[in-house]
């Protein structure tokens, strides 16, 4: 029984030239793709909510046979810059919806230090969330981008500068970091598991060791760590007259460089508030 699922993936992949052979005068067929196949036959799955609990270990099974054989396509451009697909494992996909954080963090990335492909954006958008994890597609993992932080400094020997570039990236790698933790959240929210907050907790402890944060009139980027016993302020607010003493003290406090906010506030306003939350669970007043 758990072989019929595996079985009608076999037959609809031949759907496009059966329906063009069968119907030609129609011309029925001739428009429908072999990603369009695809999509059709991931929506005919059933999830465990769907079915009687009683059928929930065959469409668990059925899941793990359609995994070593359903291959999902990717766009990839090759030596001349043509661009063109490949069919490949799911175990290749990661799975990311936001097309904010796609862009951010190109497949390109993804490829060259992982040897991994976005899910492309139809299958993410139409198809089932639960279904293409379960068939072997990744979520973006905080570790992921932890160590494409790491290796892109090494690789590029880029010095931990407070220039406006190297604050621009930062702000990138941030958004990508709070998606994930948001990802995570979700997915606990809807297993209804205890997971989230150790979780949150070690990916809050990981990133204070990073040098990733800038301090207005430093030249260098810090860690959290380093400042530990010691109180980081955001930006003095501009619309408050700060008294004089008041000011010359608060001034005397290490304080986030304003460029870091203000970036994200200009390119990316919706997601400045979850920036600045994150960024309070780090230490920063």
């Amino acid at each position: 029984m758990i072989q019929l699922l595996p079985l009608a993936y076999t037959q609809f992949q031949s759907l496009p030239d059966l329906l063009t052979s069968s119907l030609p005068q129609l011309e029925f067929g001739s428009h429908l793709t072999a990603i369009q196949v695809l999509i059709y036959f991931l929506k005919l799955i059933p999830t465990r909510n769907e079915l009687d609990p009683y059928f929930n270990s065959f469409v668990d099974k059925s899941m793990k046979l359609l995994m070593g054989i359903i291959k999902l396509p990717v766009s990839r451009e090759d030596e001349n810059g043509q661009i063109h697909i490949e069919w490949v494992q799911t175990s290749q996909c990661v799975l990311v919806k936001d097309p904010f954080i796609r862009k951010i963090l190109p497949q390109e990335l993804l490829l060259s230090h992982f040897n991994m492909y976005y899910v492309p954006e139809q299958l993410a958008s139409e198809c089932n969330e639960r279904t293409l994890i379960k068939l072997g597609c990744a979520p973006l993992q905080f570790s992921s981008i932890i160590r494409l932080i790491k290796e892109l400094y090494k690789q590029h020997e880029q010095e931990h500068s407070t220039k406006t570039s190297s604050i621009e990236q930062i702000a990138q790698w941030l958004l990508c970091i709070d998606y994930v933790l948001q990802q995570q959240q979700q997915e606990s929210e809807q297993s209804r598991g205890g997971q989230y907050e150790r979780v949150e907790t070690t990916t809050i402890t990981e990133l204070k060791q990073l040098k990733i944060i800038p301090l207005s009139g430093h030249s260098r980027l810090v860690s959290m760590d380093e400042y530990n016993e010691e109180v980081i302020l955001f930006p003095l607010s501009k619309k408050i007259q700060y008294k004089k003493p008041f000011k010359i003290v608060l001034e005397d406090l290490p304080r986030l460089d304003e460029r870091l906010l203000e970036y994200i506030e200009d390119k990316f306003p919706r997601r400045y508030e979850s920036i600045e939350c994150l960024l309070k669970k780090l230490g920063e007043y």
